[in-house]
């Protein structure tokens, strides 16, 4: 934590307004934008910024201690307008505040914190609610290198763990982050935020490739469906046995509704259409194997009538596109029979690299068998040939 007192508070000034002018930019009809705090809105998120603001100038003031200072107030009629005011307010009464102890209930009952401490724990709540906003509003956010510089270790500094995860958390449980992550990763991921994140982490259906189309399935599709998930030689590789009209309904039953990407297990299944005839040819799918590292498994099925035209391949690409840029996966993986040399190749022209080789790791029936890893990393997708090709965009 910051020890220097005059720093802190031209840092903090130097966030707070930089805040001031990310909700200058927010219209009305964006307070019920999603944010990556989760649970809370535009408006949710401004309304604690206000309070805060309020409440750690009043414990520059010498008033921490009273509750009512630190209260969430209900959105008023100008919400922009009032988080200006506080944001002034609490400008002034740290640069002119005497204090060298400041009251915190909200942190701890009782105790006193150095002024340079509690002005450190308020700087890095704007640090990344600034970003939050911008987040929220699709802009671009750019605290000079100076100001994130300084925010890494108080960031790092912010105790982790269970009280994270309690309603009304500003914060949530910190994220895996790589050794060549600069200063604002490093912030963001100590509190709990993906930096690719984005409103829409919601996937956006249908999805249209060229030549296919991949949307949820309803209960007319139970004939096509039936008619691939009952032939042997389409499990082959899925230590199970066909399955039968009766689980097929049961399956789309299940499926055809399911859009939810937020806890660990969430899946998505969709049917793989051509755009140019009626009928589903197959499916592909993406189940959240690890909701906090941002781990997806991606996986497929297609009718034998239809291979060797490359659909698999075709609505894979696009499925994983929407994993990794849409839904903010950060490693997408597969993992299939060693003996499945098609699905293989299909990994290997998603530019998946083979992480593992399993042997002998499961059993189906009196054969043993054994397991390929496939997987790739967003940032690599992003930088692959294929990718670009699929995109129109520049590797």
């Amino acid at each position: 934590m910051h020890t220097d007192l005059a720093a802190i508070v031209a840092l903090d000034a130097r966030a707070v307004r930089y805040s001031a002018d990310l909700v200058r930019q927010v219209r009305r009809i964006d307070l019920d934008r999603p944010t990556p705090c989760t649970g809370w809105t535009l408006a949710d998120l401004l309304a604690h910024m206000t309070a805060q603001h309020r409440g750690f100038a009043a414990a520059a003031a010498g008033a921490g201690p009273d509750l009512a200072h630190w209260v969430v107030d209900p959105p008023g009629d100008d919400p922009v307008a009032d988080y200006l005011r506080a944001a002034e307010a609490v400008i002034a009464a740290f640069a002119d505040s005497p204090r060298s102890q400041f009251a915190l209930p909200e942190i701890s009952m009782g105790r006193l914190f150095p002024a340079a401490t509690a002005i450190s724990f308020h700087f890095i709540d704007y640090v990344v609610h600034a970003w939050d906003v911008a987040a929220a509003l699709g802009t671009t956010y750019h605290f000079e290198p100076d100001l994130l510089a300084a925010a890494v270790p108080v960031a790092l500094a912010v105790p982790d763990g269970e009280r994270r995860l309690a309603p009304g958390s500003a914060f949530r449980p910190a994220l895996p982050v790589t050794e060549e992550a600069g200063p604002l990763e490093r912030v963001l991921t100590a509190l709990g935020r993906a930096r690719d994140w984005n409103p829409g982490q919601l996937l956006t259906l249908p999805i249209t490739t060229p030549r296919l189309l991949l949307r949820l399935f309803t209960a007319d599709d139970l004939d096509d469906m039936a008619g691939y998930e009952g032939m042997a030689s389409v499990v082959r590789y899925l230590y199970r046995p066909p399955r039968t009209r009766e689980e097929c309904a049961d399956i789309i039953t299940r499926v055809s509704a399911a859009t939810a990407w937020a806890a660990t297990g969430d899946a998505v299944t969709l049917a793989i259409c051509r755009r140019t005839e009626p009928g589903v040819i197959g499916q592909v799918s993406l189940t959240l194997a690890d909701a906090r590292a941002r781990q997806a498994e991606i996986g497929w099925l297609l009718h034998p009538a239809h291979e060797g035209h490359a659909y698999a391949t075709e609505a894979a690409k696009a499925l994983a596109t929407a994993a990794l840029e849409q839904l903010g996966v950060h490693r997408l993986f597969a993992r299939l029979d060693a003996e499945n040399i098609r699905s293989a190749r299909l990994c290997e022209r998603l530019g998946m690299r083979r992480e593992a080789h399993l042997v002998e790791n499961d059993i189906d029936g009196e054969r043993w068998g054994s397991e390929y890893v496939y997987a790739i990393r967003a940032r690599e997708f992003r930088r692959s040939a294929d990718h670009a090709l699929l995109t129109g965009s520049r590797p």
